[in-house]
């Protein structure tokens, strides 16, 4: 773990500074890791190359599946829904009116808010949202107990995820008996068991009602099922119970709910309207970013010159969409991208290629950011320095010219403690050393490569005019807070997942085999605690999601969505390392498949 602050590295450079240079390809570089370092007086630096140096030891390979969606068929993705954006801000204009109705009843009002998050539309009505949810607030219907389990549940659902601090788990308190249990009335309020089993997942450390009411809804409703009810609310429930809407991936569940929605009363019927034509939509302008994304990771040509490693541009962009889906953030999802690629690419060098000594030399040189230090390194660590070193100067140059944030030394150090993690990960795999639990976590939080992912986002989402507090700066080159909790569910999903992969590779180093060597337990007693410490992280998370202050609110958005994909990608398996048929449905469903629109 990370334990200084990025402006104390001390570690002076003697050569000039190569600034931005199209001819080259080659991104402006600061000397050190000042934040305020100018960009001025500095040199183009050539990109330089050598002959493969020939090594006589074996190496090993991780054995890969090939690229299943090459170059040409991701030049070849376009819809042409972007025409119908005239026709999208009418549909918007009405459905708006329909949130700001004055005499609508608060429940049809917390239903469509609801129903507007859940077909992929919060975007377009943020404002909206929090305007219909502060009168809410202020009927003070809470105080006065006036609401069933669903209309109240679902109230603390929604103010909590959008950040309502004084909403709190007493309001459920008068569902409860005198022996201090859930009222058995409630077993068979099945639309109310939902509502409360969803807002459970909202809940904070400490709150132990709230993971009493999902104990209590888990229960009855799985009962629920086994006995029989209407098929469409079945459907939902089980649904539900596979994965609650928090934590979910809202693209994706805004494509399912799509697909399965039946509008209420005939209004709604515009709202289904205006989701269908919004998402193909976007779906147009995430091919577009695709298809230039290709172009770059083609151009880099890493994937051809280096034959052990992952060729992943698809799942990565898929990654980036799940961290950053508003159409607003395609710089941040471009910068998800290509540092996401990167990490694919060199995390296969430490775990699957390098020697340690080499390792340690490429460690030692993404420590230095220096151009010059590529000449100590052998042919394939090369050409991997040189892609990062221009991909990361060439972000914060974007950053920069969009926002007016210097982001390199945060980009550069996110990148520096990464491969020092990478590099420890490697001397205990390959010297067979299995650490203890909480050593090889407090090294994990930083191997997971989050920060590496949500450092560029912070500075994209910051706009030129706002401050960049030293509270946000500690926290996000620090792993302190939110940003720790998510890259520690990250970590815990990504082990789950690989850890028999790993093995197979003979690598010993992950959170499943260190908790099995320390307590002596099983495979799945070592699963079933890791999962317990990602409920701990996400009840972190939810608390610093709504109390924090110092983040912005979409970067603390972006954060949590990164666990969300997490999950996602390792829910069935490793989504990123050996993709199977439902990554490749997933991908199907968000950036090749348009939806009809009758």
């Amino acid at each position: 773990m990370a334990t200084h602050h990025l402006l104390c590295l001390s570690n002076p450079f003697s050569s000039p500074s190569p600034t931005l240079s199209t001819a080259t390809r080659s991104f402006p570089l600061t000397n050190n890791f000042n934040h305020k370092t100018s960009l001025a007086n500095s040199k183009p630096c050539p990109f330089i190359c050598s002959q493969i140096t020939h090594h006589h030891h074996t190496r090993r390979s991780a054995n890969y599946q090939p690229n299943l969606w090459n170059f040409e068929f991701l030049q070849s993705l376009q819809n042409h829904h972007q025409v119908f954006t005239m026709f999208r801000r009418k549909l918007e204009k009405e459905v708006r009116c329909m949130m700001n109705k004055a005499d609508a009843e608060a429940l049809s009002l917390l239903e469509l808010i609801d129903d507007v998050q859940r077909l992929g539309l919060t975007y377009r009505f943020e404002k909206d949202i929090i305007k219909v949810l502060e009168k809410i607030v202020s009927l003070d219907e809470i105080e006065k107990h006036q609401s069933g389990l669903h209309a109240t549940a679902l109230t603390f659902r929604l103010l909590r995820q959008h950040g309502f601090h004084q909403v709190s788990q007493d309001m459920f308190k008068r569902f409860k008996d005198k022996e201090g249990g859930f009222n058995d009335e409630l077993k068979g309020d099945v639309q109310g068991l939902l509502s409360l089993y969803e807002a459970s997942y909202l809940g904070f450390e400490g709150e132990y009602l709230l993971d009493e009411a999902r104990a209590f809804s888990i229960t009855h409703l799985n009962n629920s099922l086994k006995q029989g009810i209407n098929t469409k609310l079945a459907e939902q429930v089980s649904h539900a119970l596979q994965l609650p809407h928090h934590r979910r991936l809202h693209r994706l569940e805004a494509r399912w709910q799509l697909d399965k929605y039946e509008p209420k009363e005939p209004h709604h019927h515009l709202l289904l309207h205006l989701a269908k034509l919004d998402f193909n939509i976007l779906q147009s302008l995430y091919q577009n970013e695709l298809r230039e994304l290709s172009r770059w990771w083609r151009e880099m040509g890493l994937t051809s010159k280096l034959e052990f490693v992952r060729d992943r541009l698809m799942e990565v962009y898929f990654w980036a969409l799940g961290m950053a889906p508003h159409p607003e953030f395609s710089e941040c999802r471009k910068a998800i991208t290509k540092m996401f690629g990167l990490v694919t690419i060199i995390d296969d060098v430490y775990d699957v290629y390098g020697t340690l000594d080499e390792l340690q030399l490429f460690t030692d040189a993404v420590e230095r950011w220096d151009v010059n230090v590529v000449n100590t390194l052998p042919y394939y660590m090369k050409l991997c320095y040189l892609a990062l070193y221009n991909t990361v100067n060439e972000t914060s140059y974007s950053i920069l010219k969009e926002n007016g944030h210097n982001s390199l030394s945060y980009l550069a150090k996110s990148w520096c403690e990464l491969c020092k993690a990478f590099l420890e990960e490697a001397k205990w795999s390959k010297k067979k050393v299995i650490p203890a639990l909480n050593r090889y976590l407090e090294n994990a939080w930083v191997s997971s490569s989050g920060v590496a992912l949500l450092a560029p986002c912070y500075f994209s989402v910051c706009k030129e005019e706002d401050k960049i507090s030293d509270e946000a700066l500690h926290s996000l080159t620090n792993f302190h807070g939110l940003v720790r909790s998510s890259c520690a569910i990250f970590r815990l999903y990504n082990d789950l997942a690989t850890s028999a992969a790993e093995l197979e590779r003979d690598e010993t180093t992950n959170s499943m085999t260190c908790y099995m060597h320390e307590n002596g337990s099983c495979e799945e007693q070592a699963r079933e605690e890791l999962r317990k410490m990602i409920e701990v992280e996400w009840k972190k998370m939810n608390q610093e999601g709504v109390l924090d202050c110092t983040l912005p609110t979409a970067f603390k958005e972006i954060a949590m969505n990164m666990a969300r994909v997490s999950h996602c990608t390792y829910q069935h398996g490793d989504g990123l390392g050996r993709p199977d048929y439902t990554t490749q449905n997933r991908i199907k469903l968000l950036l090749i498949d348009p939806l009809p629109i009758n």
